[in-house]
């Protein structure tokens, strides 16, 4: 009896080390979901609608410490001529296009009055996003107030090569929505990682948009910075 019970203590050690080797090796670590209700509270403010006498056309955003409002080329350029306006707070903000960049799908606006929004801050232009980050896409899809929806970094510029305007837009599970175009994706940092684009009907979980690093290349380009 006192061999069998010597023995079953040792097998029991010999499992319970193993499962610990085991456990702190294993390679898909069960961490908690992400608390996304402080990043979307702490960046939906800044997001705004962009619209001219018609009504809202898209999305677009605030950077901190600047005037400067991000949106996307075709939200400004499906407008007919006149000046855009920026709609924040149920109000009109009157704003001037400094720059069209239709390459990158980005447009540049001037704030031409203080107003009382809150910036965003640009993640570092140079690291990519990988596949499988979490990411929120924010807007004003149907010209309501800033919406979130949520997903990941499905892949990076480059995965999808047809058609060729896509060959340069980060892949997103996340929707977007009619409207969100322009609106920020920013990472759990809070930090803008992207700028909404497009989706493509009928396609499930097929969002796209241009990365922070265009942005980053426009600013500069410019003489400009958040």
């Amino acid at each position: 009896m006192k061999k069998k019970a010597i023995r079953a203590g040792v097998l029991c050690a010999m499992f319970v080390a193993m499962t610990e080797i085991v456990g702190g090796c294993a390679p898909f670590p069960r961490n908690q979901p992400p608390d996304l209700v402080k990043v979307i509270q702490f960046t939906s403010p800044a997001v705004v609608a962009i619209g001219d006498e018609r009504g809202i056309l898209g999305s677009g955003f605030r950077l901190a410490d600047s005037r400067w409002v991000v949106t996307a080329a075709h939200v400004v350029t499906s407008a007919p001529s006149g000046s855009p306006v920026v709609v924040w707070d149920a109000k009109h903000w009157p704003a001037r296009l400094v720059h069209v960049d239709k390459d990158s799908d980005l447009a540049l606006l001037e704030l031409t009055a203080d107003a009382p929004m809150p910036g965003l801050t640009l993640a570092e232009s140079s690291v990519s996003p990988a596949a499988g980050e979490w990411i929120v896409v924010l807007g004003c899809p149907f010209g309501a107030r800033a919406t979130a929806t949520v997903g990941i970094v499905s892949a990076a510029p480059g995965a999808i090569l047809e058609p060729p305007s896509l060959r340069k837009l980060m892949q997103l599970n996340a929707a977007v929505n009619p409207g969100n175009s322009g609106g920020p994706v920013v990472n759990l940092d809070g930090k803008v990682v992207g700028i909404a684009n497009a989706t493509i009907p009928g396609g499930f979980g097929l969002g796209f948009a241009t990365p922070i690093s265009a942005l980053a290349d426009l600013l500069a380009a410019q003489g400009r910075g958040p």
